[in-house]
């Protein structure tokens, strides 16, 4: 099955070549018609969440060495191993462990509270608010001088937490971060992920804790993780350490990645980096080259793969609502992207509200693999974008 995937993508990348590229480009515009930007039109297929910024404020001072926040939800199956993989570190420092139950409806709760009685360990329990809700919480309450995230159905290998905090207090970074592995539903640990760490997600880092001062995930969303690169990423340095690989990233059924491509809710992944970046000058950021490049994909293909689930008429409402948001930053109209490919195209499309081009440069990526959309779906987007 997989030599017939590529297979696939091989034929794919030679009719996109540039002569067969630039000709479906040509075809392509005589049916292609101006979409306008209408968020308002865009929320009636699925509503843009309000009041998705809301800042950290820290309640407590520091009394711990690390505070590691684990955001509970349904997970009962999954729970013990994740809180045993944390609680039986050894660490030369103290830490805490705050267990946020999100409004679990199963026993998760329950196990959470008999891990409770542990001198270190803090149990919130919540009316289910969302992952990035249950984070803010943990936050809010903690009282370590570090902050480490771990999704309750995954696991930390032994002396995870000893290595990375030791790696950060040698350096002046603001964070640290590890690469990682993949591990089954029934805790079977994969491979070490070589140069291969985690991009938009909290967990596999060490963070200080002046990273998330007047910051805070973005609420009542999903893909609430964007603020790693449109944020985090721009504001504050980071140490990639890729010789560390103790966090084991669990792959489950029933999870958002598993839930997005029959669900209109993926249109979050617009709404959180409009939100975002509707903040930026308020918190002082600005984005250089570097942030340019990293910001770029997640207005294409990823952006798409995210968002399979709409209709041709809601996906060109998307596409051009994307376009203002991207000409709105200031930053980029000075800037071009160094990414090879087709991302140039991608930029381009952007600047100039060309849908066709966005769509053939998108499938041209996803054959190329490792653009967050795959290439069944790019070819039907395609096929199916005048419907």
């Amino acid at each position: 099955m997989l030599q017939i995937l590529n297979s696939i993508k091989k034929v794919i990348k030679l009719l996109l070549s540039s002569p067969i590229y630039d000709g479906l480009l040509r075809l392509s515009r005589r049916s292609d018609a101006i979409t306008y930007a209408s968020k308002a039109k865009l929320s009636m297929v699925s509503q843009r969440p309000s009041n998705m910024f809301m800042p950290i404020v820290f309640k407590e001072s520091v009394s711990y060495d690390i505070s590691i926040i684990v955001p509970v939800y349904n997970v009962e199956k999954y729970l013990k191993p994740c809180l045993d993989s944390i609680v039986t570190q050894e660490f030369s420092g103290k830490f805490e462990v705050i267990i946020v139950d999100d409004g679990s409806k199963d026993d998760s709760g329950a196990i959470a509270d008999s891990y409770g009685l542990m001198p270190n360990v803090l149990v919130i329990h919540q009316v289910n608010g969302g992952l990035s809700a249950a984070r803010n919480a943990g936050l809010r309450v903690s009282r370590g001088k570090y902050i480490m995230f771990v999704d309750s159905d995954d696991m930390i290998g032994p002396g995870y937490l000893e290595a990375m905090w030791s790696r950060l207090v040698q350096t002046s970074a603001d964070f640290v971060t590890s690469t990682f592995r993949y591990m089954s539903d029934d805790g079977l640990v994969g491979e070490i992920e070589n140069d291969r760490a985690s991009w938009m997600v909290p967990w596999g880092r060490l963070y200080r804790r002046e990273v998330w001062n007047r910051l805070g995930f973005p609420v009542g969303a999903w893909y609430e993780d964007l603020i790693h690169p449109l944020w985090i990423d721009s504001f504050f340095k980071d140490e990639p350490c890729y010789d560390l690989s103790g966090y084991y990233y669990r792959i489950r059924p029933g999870s958002i990645m598993q839930s997005t491509p029959t669900n209109v809710k993926g249109l979050d992944s617009y709404w959180v980096l409009d939100e975002l970046i509707s903040y930026r000058s308020e918190l002082g950021i600005s984005y250089s080259q570097e942030d340019f490049d990293r910001i770029l994909p997640l207005f294409g293909p990823l952006l798409l793969g995210r968002t399979v689930a709409l209709d041709n008429s809601a996906r060109k409402t998307m596409f051009a609502c994307c376009c203002d948001t991207f000409n709105s930053i200031d930053d980029f109209k000075t800037k071009n992207t160094s990414l090879n490919g087709r991302w140039r195209d991608i930029e381009r499309s952007l600047r100039s509200s060309d849908y066709n081009r966005y769509l053939l440069a998108s499938l041209a990526l996803a054959a190329q693999g490792g653009s967050g959309l795959s290439v069944s779906d790019a070819i039907n987007i395609w096929v199916n974008r005048n419907r």
